[in-house]
């Protein structure tokens, strides 16, 4: 009797992020993806935001207060992204292009968790709550956003749609 055929193993999680950043752009952006601006905002950047340099987003929102400004692909608050260009040690002059919006992103999932989720020491239901509370788009266990109605914020995804996204992107289940 002929050995069963190899079988293949299963992706390694964190080999390719890609997955669960396009799960959290989902959530967050329409179809402009990189070059997205918050949908309430009455005055837009002067060029999509892809081909702005940090520092020409961050005189956009000094220049259209009492608006929101929530930009990119990831959908960054004013407070997030001059956090981020701080620890990242990104100046104005770096382009907000799609590279830098994925660096950006990757940044607050480490925040949130993705080196313990990686290395098993958190679990992928606590590491899906622990986005939640980044991206409003993405719903906590319960289905709701963890910021649900505040601003106008609410889940824009199912929990379900949430979960089999994340499970794709890792290889489980």
């Amino acid at each position: 009797m002929p050995p069963p055929p190899p079988v293949p193993a299963p992706p390694r999680p964190g080999r390719d992020l890609a997955g669960l950043l396009d799960l959290i752009a989902i959530a967050e952006a329409d179809a402009r993806g990189y070059d997205t601006v918050h949908q309430r905002a009455d005055r837009l950047p002067p060029a999509p935001p892809s081909r702005l340099t940090l520092g020409e987003v961050l005189d956009w929102v000094a220049a259209t207060p009492g608006q929101p400004h929530a930009i990119g692909r990831y959908q960054f608050i004013p407070s997030t992204l001059a956090d981020l260009m701080r620890r990242e040690g990104l100046g104005r002059e770096t382009r907000f292009d799609p590279a830098t919006q994925d660096r950006l992103a990757l940044r607050l999932m480490r925040d949130a968790g993705l080196d313990e989720f990686l290395a098993g020491r958190l679990g992928p239901e606590a590491f899906m709550d622990e986005l939640a509370y980044v991206w409003a788009g993405l719903p906590l266990a319960n289905g709701l956003s963890a910021y649900h109605g505040y601003a106008g914020n609410r889940a824009t995804i199912s929990r379900a749609a949430y979960a089999a996204g994340f499970d794709a992107a890792f290889g489980l289940r």
